[in-house]
């Protein structure tokens, strides 16, 4: 048995970085890019107006006029209009237009009233300023900035960026293809009534959800008798079909616990099989004939959870070309203690001074009980003086 730190090591030194691929930007959305996107123009790049008002000379109102003549309007989406050479005068503009050449000041149309005459009278409580209510060329960025870089992955607003770049075709990681096996002769299908000596398949269903909610859609489901025999051409076939399969059960020291041995006999290479971490001891890492990364974690359902969470998550970013997540660190109440040898990872509910509450469940079996939690806080084991850190990591759960 290693530490849940060598093995964490271990198992992202075996990761391969996926190959990359071209993709529209309207399919791109969680994926992770491999190359950057630069600024193809200066952002704004025009001096945009952010109110609906009128344009005019700040040096006229310092001289005195309170009174001006529209000359023109500048709606969004027309070419840049240019203000009258004649003291006094302004130009009507909306939000998104470019500022009337000549002008430097922006009056809202709520400190303006509009004479019978056509002309505009400026409240003397306006108070204009120069530059007030412009969005200036290039004050956002310049044509060439690196707007986003290899390995963001891409969410709402890094489409948006990418979009207005231009940027309708991007180079992101390929997908992965991913395979959630789960083991049990006692597993029944969602839609059966199990028997007293059965249960519902559920952990293969947590596993795909929390793959899919981080960007992973999973690519096929399987469920695997515990007679290795008839497990042994199904896991086969699974390994020839992806480049990632995670498994849930029957991966610890039991008589019936085959997984270990049927990778072994598969040509699977042991990268880690026992981990110093509760839940989910059992857990181990195996690089499958091929070059796939093979997960096998303990069949029940937190532990398997909080292992996708820790393991095969972190994994596959770094797979994409991405950094290693930075996690949240939350204050947790008194009363919670690190475990002597072992890291724990321990479900919490964030409160709203932003403080976690331990949340535990009863045992690793009990699934239920992960409904009181928002994530989980990561431990380390306890230190021979007992000082313990006054933040600890948070992961929520997908």
């Amino acid at each position: 048995m290693i530490s849940f730190r060598e093995a964490m090591e271990r198992m992202l030194g075996e990761v391969i970085l996926l190959p990359e691929e071209r993709c529209r930007i309207e399919d791109a959305a969680g994926r992770v890019m491999r190359r950057e996107v630069r600024a193809d123009r200066d952002f704004p790049g025009f001096d945009r107006v952010m109110m609906d008002g009128y344009a005019l000379r700040m040096a006229d109102w310092e001289a005195g006029c309170r009174v001006f003549r529209v000359t023109g309007s500048a709606p969004a989406g027309v070419e840049e209009v240019a203000m009258d050479e004649e003291q006094g005068t302004c130009v009507e503009v909306m939000t998104g237009a470019p500022c009337p050449v000549g002008a430097d000041a922006i009056v809202p149309v709520e400190d303006t009233a509009v004479g019978e005459d056509g002309r505009v009278r400026i409240s003397e409580s306006a108070d204009p300023v120069v530059g007030r209510f412009l969005h200036r060329r290039g004050s956002d960025a310049r044509a060439g900035e690196v707007l986003l870089r290899a390995g963001t992955v891409l969410g709402a607003r890094e489409i948006g960026v990418a979009a207005s770049c231009g940027a309708g075709w991007l180079e992101v990681s390929a997908r992965p293809r991913i395979a959630v096996v789960a083991t049990g002769d006692e597993l029944v299908t969602v839609d059966e009534v199990p028997a007293a000596h059965q249960i519902r398949q559920s952990n293969g269903h947590a596993l795909a959800a929390a793959l899919e909610r981080a960007g992973h859609p999973v690519a096929e489901t399987a469920v695997l008798t515990d007679e290795a025999v008839i497990a042994e051409p199904v896991l086969a076939a699974l390994l020839e079909r992806n480049g990632w399969v995670v498994l849930t059960g029957a991966v610890s020291m039991g008589g019936r616990d085959f997984v270990p041995r049927l990778l072994e006999k598969l040509g699977c290479r042991k990268v880690f099989h026992g981990v110093a971490h509760r839940p989910g001891k059992p857990a181990g890492c195996w690089i499958g004939p091929g070059g796939q990364m093979v997960v096998a974690l303990p069949g029940n359902p937190v532990s398997a959870l909080t292992g996708l969470h820790v393991f095969v998550l972190p994994a596959l970013a770094v797979a994409g070309g991405s950094p290693l997540p930075d996690r949240r660190l939350v204050e947790l109440d008194d009363g919670q203690t690190a475990l002597t040898g072992f890291t724990r990872h321990l479900p919490v509910k964030l409160r709203a001074d932003g403080r976690a509450e331990a949340a535990a469940t009863g045992n690793s079996g009990d699934f239920i009980g992960l409904l009181r939690s928002d994530g989980f806080v990561t431990l380390p084991p306890r230190s021979e003086s007992g000082a313990a850190s006054a933040a600890v990591p948070y992961t929520p759960w997908f």
